[in-house]
């Protein structure tokens, strides 16, 4: 027999044999995807009124990046980046290729105008099946994978996940109130809100084999309805109706969190599974802003909804910053990084690097394994950001206008630019990160500078045009 065969066979039944030997060579992985999670609110990054410690103990043992950044304000395209690695923008426009290309076989004007509606949204969320998605990549390793929660692409088999809790949409809905509902993520949205079971289910039919979870339930987002055991923390704070009921859905987000570790650990298995965490957009509640004007507004009133006006939607520090957590007991250290500019685009790559996956052509990031090691690497000094949206003021508008946006983040600096307006504002967050103090006036030389970074990455995404990421 072939010696490379013999391998090859020796391999196969060792794993079969011993299956111990797959769980020494690669981890469970399991993404924690919060959302509407703003990076000021947490424990460990300084926050001493909101109660977080299982995302601080996640944080006190692994590596945090604390200048973590997301690809998008809001959740869609944020997510996409987070299950493929390409940038919201690449996304969009290979989307649309594949869209345009079934629409002209397909031959849609035949349809009604609502029909067409309902094929183009089926359409669009199907295009992922072209895409080459982590669950895919992972199981030419090996894995078993799984979707719960937040999950806008109809189906979790759109993503070449083995199983998940989102199987579609019930197009019986299309119109009502709860057509919203279905395109988040349908019955994955009763992920720890409702139940853990299902995903307890396949933890424990997969104890033989590697397995990646993507572990994304609707928290702290609304509805702000967390049960008293975590609204019990707030109760009594001086603080405001929408801080006391935002704070509380964090809490249950971390109660989630524990509760995962918990049945993970009750397998023997903690040791053997790295947590990745990020947000999906940032947020903005401060402790004494108060966002529900009416204590009668249903729980998805606009403002209340969505924040404060420099958080989701935004194009503000506050509206892409995330802390970027990886947790791997016993195989990663504790650092807690300040300084590196890292991007929910290295997801995907250090992912695929840790694991030894093929990695496709056009990720926009890039392996931190390196730092996760307590090596050096070469770091970026900026990142540079773009978002479809405008956060207005009118309740009509406020979030769905669409805007052409760039950012450019240095260490020091926060600039923004919309393309309409030509509006520019710069900020130091350094001594001002809540971005009260524009400055863009004082500092005409790094106006100039940040600009043409903009136009240089414009050029690389292909984004002298619009594209709606969404």
């Amino acid at each position: 027999m072939h010696a490379n065969t013999l391998r090859v066979l020796f391999l196969f039944l060792s794993l079969v044999l011993c299956p111990s030997a797959r769980a020494a060579q690669l981890p469970n992985i399991v993404l924690l995807v919060g959302d509407d999670h703003g990076y000021p609110y947490f424990g460990f990054m300084g926050n001493h009124t909101v109660v977080t410690p299982t995302m601080d103990t996640l944080a006190d043992g692994g590596v945090v990046f604390t200048q973590g950044h997301v690809t998008a304000p809001y959740c869609r395209p944020s997510l996409r980046n987070l299950i493929t690695g390409l940038h919201p923008a690449q996304y969009a426009q290979r989307k649309n290729e594949i869209v345009a290309a079934r629409r002209e076989l397909e031959n849609i004007d035949r349809l009604s105008k609502t029909e067409q509606a309902q094929w183009m949204a089926v359409a669009e969320a199907d295009a992922m099946r072209e895409f080459d998605t982590l669950p895919k990549l992972l199981s030419e390793q090996g894995y078993a994978s799984w979707e719960g929660g937040k999950w806008w692409e109809r189906s979790y088999k759109n993503a070449h996940f083995t199983e998940g809790m989102t199987d579609g949409w019930d197009m019986s809905k299309w119109g009502s109130n709860e057509w919203f509902y279905q395109m988040w993520g349908a019955e994955g949205e009763d992920l720890a809100r409702v139940t853990m079971e299902p995903l307890y289910d396949f933890i424990d039919r997969h104890q033989q084999q590697p397995y990646f979870i993507w572990f994304g339930p609707a928290l702290p987002h609304v509805p702000l309805d967390a049960p008293f055991s975590f609204t019990k923390y707030y109760e009594h704070k001086v603080m405001s109706n929408s801080a006391k009921a935002y704070y509380a859905n964090i809490t249950w987000w971390d109660d989630s969190v524990s509760q995962l570790m918990d049945y993970i650990e009750s397998k023997g298995q903690l040791d053997d599974t790295l947590f990745i965490y990020v947000s999906d957009n940032g947020w903005d509640q401060e402790p004494h802003d108060e966002y529900k004007k009416d204590p009668d507004a249903p729980y998805n009133d606009e403002p209340y909804g969505s924040g404060g006006m420099k958080g989701k939607g935004a194009l503000y520090d506050l509206s892409f910053r995330s802390p970027i957590i990886f947790y791997w007991r016993g195989k990663i250290g504790s650092t807690f990084n300040e300084t590196s500019l890292v991007s929910a685009s290295d997801i995907v790559p250090t992912i695929l690097d840790l694991v030894g996956a093929r990695k496709p052509v056009g990720l926009h990031g890039h392996s931190l394994k390196p730092l996760l090691q307590g090596r050096t690497m070469q770091e970026r000094n900026r990142i540079i950001g773009y978002s479809d949206r405008r956060r207005a003021s009118t309740r009509e508008t406020l979030f769905s206008e669409l805007s052409d946006g760039f950012y450019v983040r240095t260490h020091r600096w926060h600039f923004m630019w919309h393309v309409d307006k030509d509006s520019k504002e710069l900020y130091d967050v350094t001594v001002d990160p809540r971005a009260m103090n524009n400055v863009v006036e004082q500092y005409p030389d790094l106006i100039e500078e940040f600009m043409a970074d903009i136009a240089g990455w414009r050029r690389e995404m292909n984004l002298e045009q619009s594209v709606l990421m969404d």
